[in-house]
Parts: C-alpha cells; structure tokens; sequence
C-alpha cells in the first residue's frame, strides 16, 4: 500500500508538473503580446523582491510535512491537527505583520532597481502583489498538511485546477487592466486555492476546524525547532531570485529580467518533472525513520539512480530545445532566451543531482548540509554576481548563477555519501556511464556542427533534424538500460496491485 501510495503521488506530481508547464507556456507568450516584455519584467522584478517577506515564514511549511507525517504514524490526529492549526496561525500573524511594516522599505528598494519610467507601474502592483504572497505563505501550510498525509495527489489536482484558472482570469482581466490585471489575478487564484485545500485538508482530518483558531505553544516550540534550519534555507533560498533580477536589471535592462525569467521557469518546469517526483518520499522517509531506519539508505540510492538515468537526457533535450523554443514562445530566436536557458540547464541539472540526498536529510531530519549548501549558494550568488555583472553585464550575472547554483548544490550531495560511506563513484552510476559518454558527445558534435556550417538561428528545420537525430541514438541505451525495466516493472505491477521484486 505504501509503495502503492508513493507511485500514484509520483504520477500525479509530474501531471501537476506537465499541465501547469502547459499553461505557463501559453500564458507567458499571451502575456508578451498583452502586456510587453518590459512590463513583464517589471512584475518578476517586484514579486522576485516581495517574495523576501517568505524569509519570516519561520521555516513552518517545512516542518508541516515531517511532523504530520511523524503523528500519523503514532495515530495521535488531535497533535496532527494542532501541527496545522498552530502552523497556519504563526504564518498568518507573522507574514502579514512584516508585510505591513516592510511595505516602505520595498518601495524604497524598488526606486533602486526599476527605471524611472516604469517605478509607477512597480508601485502599483505592491500592495496586491504583497496581499497575494500573504495568501500564497498560507497556502504553503495546507499544501504541506496533505503531503504530510501523502496526498500529493489531492495536492495536484488542487494546483493544476489552481493554473488553469489564473489563465482564465489573466485571458479576462490583463487586456482589460494590463498588469494590474495580472496581479489581481494572483490574488483570487491564491485565495481560491487556499480555501479549497484547507476543505479537502479537512476531509482528512474531520477534526480540522473550518476556520483555525487553536495555537498550541509546546506543539510551536516543537516545529520551531525543526524549522530554525529550514529558516536558514528559507532565507537564503528567498534571497536567490531577488538579487539575480536586481543585478540583471542594474547591469542589464528589464527586457533582459523578463527573458531570464522566462527562461529559468522554462528549465525549472522541465527539472520539476522530475524533482515533484522524488519530492514525495520526504514523508515516506519520515515514516521510515520511526519504523524501518535500516531501509532508508536503499531508498536513497534506488532514487538517486533513477534520477541520473532521468536528468541527464532530459537536460540535454532542453539545451537542444531552447532554440525552438525561443521561436514558438517567443515568436522569433532571442539570443538572450537561448543563452541563459542553455546555461540555466547545466546550472539546475548540476543542482538536481543533490536532490534525493536533499530530500533523504528533510525525511530523517538532519538539515544542517541542506542549510550548508544553501548558504553557499547565496554567498556565492552576491559575490559572484555584482563582479560578473560588473565586467559583463547581464550575462555575468547569469553565469554567476549557474556557478554558485552548481557548486553549493554539490556540498549537500558529496556530504551526504561521504557522511553514510556511498562511494563518491557512485554519483555517476556504473550503469549510466554510457548514457552520459552519449549525452555530452552529441552536444558537442551538433555544437561544431552548428558553428562549422555558420548554421543560422532561425532555421527551424535544422534544429528539428538535430534534435530528431539526437532523441534517437539517445533512445537505444535509455531503453535497454536496466532502470527502464525496473521502472517499468514497478509502475505497472504496482497499479495492478502485483508483487514486483
């Protein structure tokens, strides 16, 4: 039944991940055409810079998914339901609080970062861009009560209703009052999303009150705790976009924050494919560490490996791609789009390779090589940042990114084998090597191949060809590879409720 309940969370992770893939696609190719690349890149700049306010979110959502988990399988609800309600109530206070107090000191950190032309736009927005990451923080808490039951299923149906219906929204209310339009989009979906998870969270829990209103001090005391490391990462992580948008935009321009958006949510929609996946065995660790601690080495590894055999051809494809891409999102090759995509692809698929033992440590509960590597990333990211921006503009900072992602990533993930006596051999599986010798030698072939012929951009039918040729030879090893059939064997006996060994 568990591994029954961890493979229909998987599948309905990636359906989540490919629906709201699909709607982002058409929203953000509607939105260029409404709204323009510039005004665009004003509203990632402003959410990028509200979203700071998460760093008070006193690492809560984190802690939801362990200790729900964790009471579950003591069978105590009232502590489950307690979990929640304290949770929700902590959020709310405390976000909406330094929202109200930090209001000022954004607006002032806006006048900084955004042209004078466009500053009234970006005052505009704040107040509901705020208001609807107010909504969003509490969201993370119902969200989190349904992993912690392992329901991501409930949880994706909730998000994809969630995605096509801002869509609607944006289709009716951008034309009408542009970006404003858009941020009062953010509010009502997040309200609506809230609002029905919160009813089927309940449905779970009879107990759970239809408004929360208990606060329990020993069960706070308890997550807090927990939580202190998950503040670390949720500080750090929070300080990510913020400082690449605003140096993008003081060493580049607001279309060039618009481009970098666009392409970093096309790489990370790819990447959450497979990292939605892996996500759900944080509470199925959780579990393991009350009942069975001796399995969870066997599940780490078992993940790890199929998430090499799944990431490095799927981070080829997407730096194959992003050419094609560019002309059907866009509307015509942006070179600017195809770089920073082909570099946001290495930099995250570095990053992916940490994710079973990032998710191993939240299940167990030791974070502090999760909160190492994060911090990394943030003091490399704002160093390396301002110099590479400094010396080469827009595309420093992005390169900047890429080398602070990949090397604080590699800290949680070579720390985690040397700490449990994996061999670090291990990071690139006996039975992948050959897939990685096909994935890197193919992208260097049709790399010469395009600057040997001067190959064109805009030829659409060459870079079909290419990505054609390279998506056959690449099929040969991934389906005679053993983790195909393993996989296979898993999925299919599972679903039909058989015993697979």
């Amino acid at each position: 039944m568990q591994r029954r309940r961890i493979l229909i969370n998987a599948i309905m992770s990636v359906l989540q991940i490919g629906v709201i893939g699909g709607v982002l696609f058409i929203l953000y190719k509607f939105l260029l055409h409404t709204i323009g690349v510039q005004q665009f890149g004003v509203w990632t700049l402003v959410t990028a810079i509200t979203s700071v306010n998460q760093v008070a979110n006193l690492g809560l959502s984190g802690s939801v998914v362990k200790f729900v988990a964790k009471y579950i399988a003591r069978e105590e609800h009232e502590s489950v339901s307690g979990i929640i309600q304290t949770s929700f109530l902590s959020i709310g206070i405390v976000i909406g609080l330094l929202v109200l107090a930090g209001y000022p000191l954004i607006k002032w950190i806006l006048s900084l970062v955004v042209p004078p032309e466009s500053l009234h736009l970006a005052i505009d927005i704040l107040p509901l861009s705020l208001l609807a990451l107010w909504l969003l923080m509490l969201t993370s808490i119902v969200q989190a009560g349904l992993d912690g039951y392992q329901r991501m299923d409930i949880r994706s149906f909730i998000l994809m209703g969630g995605a096509i219906s801002r869509l609607i929204l944006c289709f009716i209310l951008a034309p009408a009052y542009g970006l404003m339009g858009l941020a009062y989009t953010e509010v009502i979906q997040n309200f609506a999303v809230m609002t029905i998870g919160w009813f089927l969270l309940k449905k779970q829990l009879p107990i759970l009150p239809l408004i929360p209103y208990k606060w329990n001090k020993k069960l706070f005391k308890e997550i807090f705790r927990y939580g202190l490391n998950f503040q670390v990462i949720t500080i750090t992580t929070m300080l990510y976009d913020p400082i690449t948008k605003a140096f993008l935009s003081k060493f580049g321009s607001l279309s060039t924050v618009g481009y970098y958006e666009m392409a970093n949510k096309m790489v990370q929609q790819f990447r959450a494919f497979i990292v939605s996946a892996n996500q759900v065995i944080v509470p199925a660790i959780a579990v393991l560490q009350e009942k069975m601690p001796d399995k969870i080495q066997s599940v780490y590894r078992s993940s790890y490996k199929l998430l090499f055999y799944l990431s490095l051809p799927l981070y080829s494809f997407i730096i194959l791609c992003v050419p094609l891409i560019s002309e059907l999102w866009i509307g015509h090759y942006e070179s600017i789009f195809v770089m920073f995509g082909i570099l946001l692809a290495i930099g995250w698929f570095l990053n992916t390779l940490n994710v079973p033992a990032y998710f191993a440590y939240l299940g167990i509960g030791e974070l502090y090589w999760n909160v190492i590597g994060h911090i990394a990333i943030g003091i490399l990211n704002a160093g390396l940042g301002f110099v590479l921006g400094s010396l080469y503009g827009g595309t420093g900072v992005v390169i900047a990114w890429v080398i602070s992602l990949a090397l604080g990533s590699s800290v949680i993930y070579i720390a985690y084998h040397l700490k449990y006596g994996i061999p670090l051999s291990e990071l690139i599986p006996k039975e992948s090597r050959i897939i990685a010798v096909i994935c890197i030698s193919g992208l260097t072939a049709i790399f010469l191949i395009k600057s040997s012929i001067h190959f064109t951009p805009s030829t659409t039918l060459l870079n079909s060809i290419m990505l054609l040729t390279f998506s056959v030879i690449i099929s040969l090893p991934l389906w005679f590879h053993p983790m195909r059939k393993k996989l296979f064997g898993w999925v299919t006996n599972e679903l039909l409720n058989k015993k697979y060994v």
